[in-house]
């Protein structure tokens, strides 16, 4: 199942207010008024610390921490209809904003703050993304943001809260969001309610965790075996993320911008050495763009005596594609100096992808 990151976003006052009051001010918002764009999580549970600092993914049910990017943009039908030439097209300071969530999952923008525009003719659509990035382009087509993957452990992570019509059983009559004149009548009428949008941020590429370990009833007789050489090659390490565009289908996509290979170290930087172990020892974690299979070049050495580098294809032997959201254990087993096998062990969830194994 799925994990995410789920920040809702609140737009209330907050001057003044607090869950000890009885009654809350007979209009937050009156008309004329400018409404604020806070964001909020009330219900977020901060259970980890985001980031993993030795794979550089984000774990757990908590997004605090992460310095992500917001836009507040116009649309119709889920489709940007916005332009920087025209202030009521979008959200001022919400082009492209970053802000860090706070330990309790909070979003709040501060100096300056942030407002819906007076006229209420327009709805506007949010759309965060992580890591965050000053140089991402914002045009009336799309919005998007490159990723250099070149050190192979970047997680990206995307979310929409897209403007809608709520069913009119559901909402005051003729409230329709998102925008000042919505929040104020859904506000103002119940300061708690539940119609507000939500970001449930996903990622958006796979991950696969490289292990080794002995291959079963073999002892490569009595020589000890590492990996001393592993990279996989022709891979993705340019990424693009769109994210928002003209087009629905197009948000939230990621595709390649530049190939190359990407080269496991040891842990100082320094030459990879890695001793099979018994429920695998760890060589290196790498996030890619989602695909069908991989090419890893691997070299091993024996009693001390790097072997002739074995190119080995790498494919989710539980089936299928490799998944954004997943992460898989590859566990490379080492039979021989002449022979390796990949094997995808298991899937755990960031969503867990499997276990596979790659025996030599």
């Amino acid at each position: 199942m799925k994990k995410s990151y789920i920040i809702a976003a609140a737009l209330l006052a907050v001057v003044g207010c607090s869950k000890n009051q009885v009654e809350a001010p007979a209009e937050l918002y009156p008309e004329g008024t400018p409404v604020p764009v806070q964001f909020s999580a009330p219900t977020i549970s901060v259970v980890t610390k985001a980031v993993n600092p030795e794979t550089n993914l984000v774990e757990g049910d908590s997004a605090a921490g992460l310095e992500v990017g917001v836009y507040g943009l116009e649309t119709q039908d889920r489709n940007l209809v916005w332009d920087s030439a025209d202030e009521t097209t979008y959200i001022a300071d919400l082009l492209n904003r970053n802000v860090t969530i706070a330990e309790d999952g909070s979003i709040t923008f501060e100096n300056p703050k942030c407002y819906y525009p007076l006229s209420n003719e327009k709805t506007f659509s949010f759309y965060g993304y992580y890591p965050y990035s000053a140089d991402a382009q914002s045009g009336s087509d799309a919005c998007t943001v490159s990723y250099d993957l070149t050190q192979g452990n970047v997680d990206i992570l995307w979310a929409a809260a897209y403007a809608t019509d709520l069913d009119a059983s559901a909402q005051p009559v003729g409230a329709k969001g998102y925008n000042a004149a919505y929040i104020r009548r859904l506000v103002n009428a119940n300061p708690d309610h539940p119609y507000l949008p939500s970001f449930s941020f996903e990622h958006k590429l796979t991950a696969l965790k490289f292990v080794t370990s002995p291959y079963p009833g073999e002892s490569a007789a009595g020589a000890e075996m590492q990996v001393v050489g592993f990279e996989l090659r022709n891979v993705a390490t340019q990424i693009d993320l769109t994210v928002a565009s003209t087009t629905t289908e197009d948000c939230g996509t990621v595709a390649s911008a530049g190939t190359g290979d990407l080269v496991a170290t040891g842990a100082d930087g320094g030459a990879l050495a890695v001793t099979p172990v018994e429920g695998g020892a760890d060589i290196r974690t790498f996030t890619l763009l989602p695909g069908e299979s991989y090419e890893a070049v691997i070299t091993i050495s024996r009693d001390g005596e790097p072997q002739e580098p074995q190119t080995v294809t790498v494919t989710n032997t539980n089936g299928g594609s490799f998944e954004a959201g997943k992460i898989y254990t590859m566990n490379i087993r080492i039979k021989s100096p002449v022979e390796v096998e990949i094997f995808t062990a298991s899937v755990v969830d960031w969503v867990d992808g499997g276990d596979i194994n790659i025996d030599l």
